[in-house]
């Protein structure tokens, strides 16, 4: 038996994000995708957005919170 992973995004002409008025207006995404084999299974993921500033906005509200088991270090700098 041969297992195969494929991971693949999805063109963004493929996904659509909108408000829907049979939903309260609230927004909903859904997305075209083609099945193309029959015996395969088929795995979907989705993850909004998350910036590197917005975490580190976050990591800073930990650390002003003076936590006893947080420690925040820097492991290297990056190649300029």
């Amino acid at each position: 038996m041969c297992i195969y992973i494929y991971r693949q995004r999805l063109p963004p002409k493929n996904v659509y994000y909108y408000r829907c008025p049979d939903h309260r207006r609230n927004y909903v995404m859904s997305f075209a995708f083609c099945f193309d084999r029959e015996d395969d299974v088929y795995q979907f993921a989705y993850c909004y957005p998350y910036t590197y500033t917005r975490l580190q906005h976050y990591l800073a509200s930990l650390e002003r919170r003076n936590l006893p088991y947080l420690q925040r270090e820097q492991l290297g700098l990056s190649v300029k």
